[in-house]
This record gives structure tokens, sequence and C-alpha cells, in this order.
């Protein structure tokens, strides 16, 4: 019973806390001590390389991690393991050799000293210009952490995600405009502010001009559906559930954006669903904004990156879209199946991919690509 209440204030403390990133640090400290870890880390990075990565430690002196975080990172060994296991809850050390990585420098040097042998971590990548991850860590006397911890952190990762995701949309947005009804506006992905019942409190200037185009969204009547019956209780039933979850009270299984496509032009989209931890200012009107759905379109950006990588490193189309799934996190093996090709062909590719950028190592490779699209520790 007490796990459950602990859960459930938990839940609720990230949604109320993420908008505000003088709280990051007591967060994350409740959040570590919830998984048995004793140090913490959160680190938000802009994907277009226009800010300052954010970033909160507990259980630690900050001035001293962020040696580790702004040097070492990059150098990690576990790097490679930790991003090809976007959205899942990992033991980092399973992911290198263990009696080679204690012989490195950044083991003897940081890792040890720093009492932070085991760790619990969860990389999530999100779009609106975020990217984020969350380690628990602790020493080699407490051993590495068990299964039930990991299942503990993998039940608030889906929250994380979420409230992340809406907060950078929302700082991106108050970055241009003080006015709520304003910055929404200047986003490109429609946002949709309703109640529980998807009535709507606000609908930004992409969502009207969403529900005007032959997309099937309707606006009329001041409430949100698709005309789409089934992907409208689809909507109906993952904002159900997104508002119970942010209570602690259920277990989400929307956490992820929910693919649909339109029957009358067969365009895809994306649809996402925010909790919201207080009614937002500036919405003109009585219903109470309790939940954020945006919308957006459900195109590859995948095949811009690669040709972004191609140009920046004078690449074959071969290795760009390799580049391109290594620095989104995908393993060798996946790239082969998904590819069709032999194992050997894409560890022939990826030799040509460490001479053209330099590099000798994955994790080095890794941290290259992704600067070249703007996604960097830096």
């Amino acid at each position: 019973m007490q796990d459950v209440e602990a859960y459930s204030h938990l839940v609720g403390s990230i949604y109320d806390r993420v908008g505000q990133p003088e709280e990051w640090s007591a967060l994350l400290g409740d959040l570590t001590n919830f998984v048995g870890g004793r140090v913490g880390q959160l680190a938000v990075f802009s994907l277009d390389g226009s800010r300052k990565p954010m970033w909160a430690v507990s259980g630690f002196d900050r001035t001293q991690y962020r040696t580790f975080l702004y040097r070492h990172a990059t150098e990690d060994p576990r790097l490679p393991y930790i991003l090809s296991n976007q959205g899942k809850v990992i033991r980092a050390e399973e992911g290198v050799d263990p009696v080679q990585f204690r012989e490195t420098a950044l083991f003897k040097e940081v890792v040890r000293p720093f009492g932070i042998e085991h760790s619990l971590v969860s990389y999530f990548a999100k779009e609106a210009d975020v990217m984020a991850t969350l380690a628990a860590m602790r020493d080699e006397e407490a051993g590495p952490f068990r299964s039930v911890e990991a299942r503990r952190l993998a039940m608030l990762v889906p929250h994380l995600r979420r409230a992340f995701e809406f907060y950078a949309l929302m700082r991106q947005a108050s970055e241009r405009s003080s006015d709520l009804a304003a910055a929404l506006d200047l986003l490109d992905a429609a946002v949709i502010l309703t109640d529980s019942r998807l009535r709507v409190a606000h609908a930004n200037r992409a969502a009207e001009e969403l529900a005007k185009s032959r997309t099937g969204l309707s606006l009329d009547r001041g409430s949100l559906a698709l005309r789409d019956g089934q992907c409208s209780r689809r909507i109906a039933q993952a904002a159900s559930e997104a508002l119970a979850a942010a209570t602690g009270h259920v277990k989400i299984t929307q956490a992820e954006h929910i693919a649909i496509t339109c029957a009358e032009s067969g365009t895809p989209f994306r649809v996402s669903l925010h909790p919201l931890s207080k009614r937002p200012s500036g919405t003109g009107t009585r219903v109470k904004a309790e939940l954020a759905v945006v919308i957006r379109s459900g195109g590859n950006k995948s095949q811009d990156g690669a040709v972004r990588l191609q140009s920046l490193f004078g690449l074959t189309s071969a290795e760009a879209i390799l580049a391109h799934a290594v620095a989104s996190g995908r393993s060798l093996d996946d790239h082969a199946r998904e590819r069709g090709i032999a194992i050997s062909t894409v560890r022939t590719q990826l030799r040509a991919l460490f001479a053209k950028t330099e590099t000798h190592r994955q994790g080095e490779l890794v941290a290259r690509l992704r600067e070249g699209l703007d996604i960097s520790l830096n």
C-alpha cells in the first residue's frame, strides 16, 4: 500500500514539476529514492542545438558531476547500448564487458570515485526540440539494480515522456510570445486543449486549419472528434486513460504516439495526449483545460536526417541511412534486418562511417553524428 501511495504521489509530482526546472533536483531525488538509487541524473538536450543542455543531479555535488556530464559522457562505452534501447529501462553496465570496462580511465577516474558502478537508465528522444535521459545510480556495495526496481522506473518513464514533450512544446512557444493563445499559434503542431470529455478549451491556429482541411478532424460543437469512428474512440479512450494515469490510479497503455490515418485523404498523423497539472491561463473559455492533444504529420523525418548527414560527411546513400539509424539509437542487427542486407555489409558501412567522421569508437561516432543533426551535449 505504501508503494502504491508513493507511486501515485510521484506521478502527480512529475506533471506538476517538469514545467519548473528549479524543481527538477527535488523531483529527481524522489524518483531516485523510489527505485533504490543513491545518485540521480536528469539531462534534457535541445534537438536543434539552439539551447544549452538543462540537467539536474541529486545525491552528488553538482559542480563535480558537471565535469562528468560535459567532458566524459560521450566517451562512455555504455552509450551505444543505452541509445539502442530507446524508451526502455536498462542496466547500463550490461552493455559492456565488465572486465574491460573496469580497466578504462572512465571507470577508474569517474565511475568508481563517484560510486556509480550500477545504473538504471532510460533514454527517451522526443520531438518538439527535446531529448531527455534519466539515470538512477548506486555503488558497488549496494549491488546491481534488481528487476523489481527496474519495473518501478519503467512505470514512471511514460509519464516523464509525456510531461517533457509538452514542456518542450510550451517552452518553444513561450519563448516567442508571452500570451498563451498567441504562443500556441506559433507552433507547427496542432495543439488542442480539452477537458476530460474532449470539450475544447482552446485550439491553436494549426488545429483550426487542420479541422478545415480534409483530414477527418472535427472541432464542431466545441468538441474534439474524428469522423472515423474507430479513430475517434481510440482518442477518447486514450484521453480518459491519460487523465486517470496522471493521478496514479491506472497504468497507461497509450504512452506513445497514436498513429492514425485520415480515411478521406490517406494522410498519416500522430497524436499524443498530455495531462495538464494546472489550468492554463488565457484560454478565453469556461471549459476547464485538463488535457493537451497534440497532432503532428506522420511523415518520415529520417529521410531528411539522412540527407543532411550525407551532405555533411560526404557519405553514400546507404552510409547516410545507416548513420541516421545509428544516431537514432538503432542497433546494427536491427538495421540489417530492416534493410534486408547482411550484417557484414552493415559492418563494412560502419567502418566507412568511422573513417569519414574521423571517429574510432561507436559512442564517439554517435556523438559526432548527433552533432551533425544538431543534437549536442556540448
